[in-house]
């Protein structure tokens, strides 16, 4: 019997939306295993897969066929945060005979104690270390953190016996930047929590009087709050003042980021245009996505962007920025929208969005793009890539 390790003690969900994206990775990911395991009695005899858990975090969860151990890491302090990986991991890991380790946090032990894989998610930290216009939110001491950190996806990328992506956008730039793992890198994209998907969702598009543009994204600066408030004014100027509304929902990650998005946003008298969505703890992605006509999200980079695929799955239009990204899994399913639209661009916009017909073209090619994206899928995957690694003992 093969002994898999699946470490998410770096998961803390924050209090936006579904929890953050790589949060929800890491729970679909385990519950996913877990039914694997339910239903496959051979699997079930020849692997046995260990989670290990930050204290008080996924209690709810039924994992009726995964082990689990809580742990408590303060991933908030450097020190502790490394304690954990390089010195408390490790250890656990020789003392129960682990032979094969995933984390879904790019960071692995400089030891190799056993076949390591990582999911890299995207290259965030370089982004911010790189980009004046990021930097600046960043204090001195987490400009180290980051350094830190970027250097440990480094070494993470370069040790581990297979990486993950969640796009082949992703596989792309790992390869771009570390030409010699391409053949140990896969891309196995991300899912939506189907359970509450269709079943839940309002059948028809609200898209009569208002239009109600969702905004879910937590306040990280690269996910264009800004862009939305520069269209939205455009919109207000050509003569769409009384047709619209904006609801942001994230958490706010980065506080002074935060603030000057309502500053900005009160210093040129729009505040009736915009909605803050505060944390609702009982709140479910049904919830929120049939609380709007479309969603958007103008990100300027994103690994994979789950948002936009909820969104369709809830039957709601996707408006989004042209990345490589969105390009790669939203296909002719959504609008894109350019970095500077023209004013053209924006009227095009505003009437397309009121022809009926043409959002229920662009809501079934969405839904039928969602359908692509299961964490069934993710996680059958995933079980493939641990076998066909362990299998080159």
């Amino acid at each position: 019997m093969k002994n898999i390790c699946i470490d998410l003690t770096n998961i803390v969900p924050g209090k936006g939306g579904a929890g953050g994206g790589i949060a929800t990775y890491g729970k679909e990911l385990i519950l996913g295993i877990d039914e694997l395991l339910k239903y496959n009695e051979d699997l079930r005899a020849s692997v046995k897969v260990t989670v290990l858990l930050n204290t008080n975090t996924y209690k709810n969860l039924e994992l009726k066929y995964l082990e689990t151990n809580y742990f408590n890491v303060n991933n908030q302090n450097l020190l502790s945060r490394m304690y954990w990986l390089q010195v408390r991991l490790p250890n656990f890991l020789k003392k129960q005979k682990i032979d094969l380790l995933h984390r879904i946090v790019s960071e692995m032990p400089i030891i190799k104690v056993c076949k390591y894989v990582v999911t890299v998610h995207d290259f965030m930290f370089e982004l911010y270390l790189e980009r004046p216009e990021y930097l600046k939110y960043l204090e001195v001491k987490d400009r180290i953190k980051f350094q830190i950190l970027n250097a440990l996806l480094s070494n993470a990328i370069q040790t581990s016996d297979l990486i993950i992506t969640n796009s082949k956008t992703t596989s792309s730039d790992v390869v771009s930047r570390f030409a010699s793992v391409e053949s140990k890198t896969s891309s196995i994209l991300l899912g939506y929590s189907q359970s509450n998907s269709f079943q839940n969702a309002t059948n028809s598009n609200p898209i009569d009087g208002v239009i109600r543009f969702g905004v879910v994204a937590a306040f990280h600066p690269h996910k264009g709050h800004r862009q939305v408030i520069k269209l939205a004014k455009r919109m207000i100027e050509l003569g769409y003042e009384n047709s619209f509304m904006f609801y942001f929902r994230g958490s706010p990650v980065y506080h002074e980021y935060y603030d000057e998005i309502k500053e900005e946003i009160a210093n040129v008298g729009i505040e009736r245009y915009f909605s803050f969505e505060k944390y609702d703890p009982a709140i479910t992605l049904a919830d929120i996505y049939n609380n709007y006509s479309v969603t958007v999200l103008l990100s300027d980079y994103e690994g994979f962007g789950l948002p936009v695929i909820e969104s369709q799955a809830f039957g709601r239009p996707v408006i989004c920025s042209e990345i490589p990204v969105f390009k790669e899994i939203l296909g002719d399913s959504a609008i894109f929208l350019d970095k500077n639209p023209t004013d053209q661009d924006i009227v095009k916009l505003m009437t397309d969005l009121k022809k009926p017909e043409l959002i229920d073209i662009l809501v079934e090619k969405g839904k039928q793009n969602a359908k692509e994206y299961t964490w069934s899928k993710t996680c059958q995957n995933t079980m493939e890539e641990y076998f066909n690694l362990l299998s080159q003992d």
